[in-house]
Order: structure tokens, then sequence, then C-alpha cells
């Protein structure tokens, strides 16, 4: 019985010396193209392969150290969306914070540039409405386009009165 779990030990520790060498492939091309923003992302992926040792070395390696905006997934539907400078501990945070328990499955987004990150999550909240997110994101106040739009029909709708007045 010793033997039999020694074998499955030293095979369980050489696959996962094995993961812990790959590395992510990282792009050599330069400028404004494809892919200048986002450097790395997977397709969905289930809760459970954060508990699995050999995905969690994986990803931990892929995800560790490296900002992004990730997005839980309850079912089809879209729970919740996150932005952080570490995704894997993040999201491995998410199984036991408020959220757990209300997600089954997640999708990860590296980013280059760590100074973009709160723009992307404000746009992606304001275009998607998740039920995990308390906070929509904020758009700073000379950059509110509804706010000049509000001015100008202030100031139309007082000349509209003014013509009203005149016509009476």
């Amino acid at each position: 019985m010793k033997k039999r779990k020694s074998r499955r030990s030293a095979l369980e520790d050489s696959k996962l010396e094995k993961v812990r060498r790959i590395k992510p492939k990282r792009s050599r091309r330069k400028g404004m193209g494809k892919g200048a923003l986002i450097k790395g992302m997977t397709k969905r992926l289930p809760s459970e392969i954060l508990a699995n040792p050999l995905f969690r070395v994986g990803l931990q390696g892929v995800m560790r150290g490296y900002a992004g905006i990730y997005a839980l997934y309850r079912g089809p539907k879209l729970y919740y969306v996150g932005l952080t400078r570490n995704l894997f501990g993040r999201v491995r945070w998410h199984l036991k914070d408020r959220h757990a328990r209300k997600w089954d499955s997640f999708v990860i987004f590296r980013i280059k540039r760590v100074n973009y990150l709160k723009d992307i999550e404000t746009l992606l909240m304001q275009l998607v409405t998740t039920p995990g997110n308390r906070v929509k994101g904020k758009v700073p106040r000379d950059a509110d386009i509804n706010r000049v739009l509000r001015v100008i029909l202030r100031e139309e709708t007082a000349e509209i009165r003014k013509i009203a007045k005149a016509l009476q």
C-alpha cells in the first residue's frame, strides 16, 4: 500500500513540477495593434478547478502577479465583474467571501496597462447589469457627456419658453 502512495505522490510531484515550469508566451509585437491591452484570457472555467492541485499550480503561474479583470458566472448569467492587481488571489478569495457559492465559473483577462483597469471595469459595469456588484463605477465630471447634454437642454428649453411667451 505504501509503495502505491509513494509512486502516486512521486508522479503527482513530477506533474506539478512540469506545470510550474510552464511559462506563458510573451508577445514580441510592438505598436498599438491587436493585443496591445489584453495580454491573456481564459475561456469559462469551473470554480472547482481552483481546488485541483495541478490546475491550481498552473493557474497560479499564469495569473499570479498579473493585473486584470475577471468575470464570475452563475450558470449562463454574468454574476460579478471585478478588477484586481492579483488575479489568482482575488478569484480564489471569492470562494470564501460574500460571493461564496453564488458563482460556479469564471473568466479572466490579463491586462497590460494597469492604469486602464478602472476605466475598463466602469465600461463593463455600464454595459451589463450584474447582481453581485454593488458599485457601478464613476466617470470624471468633465467626461460626463450627459451633464453637458442637460446643460444644453436647459438652455434650449429657456429659449423655447421665451419664444412661446412671445407668441401668446
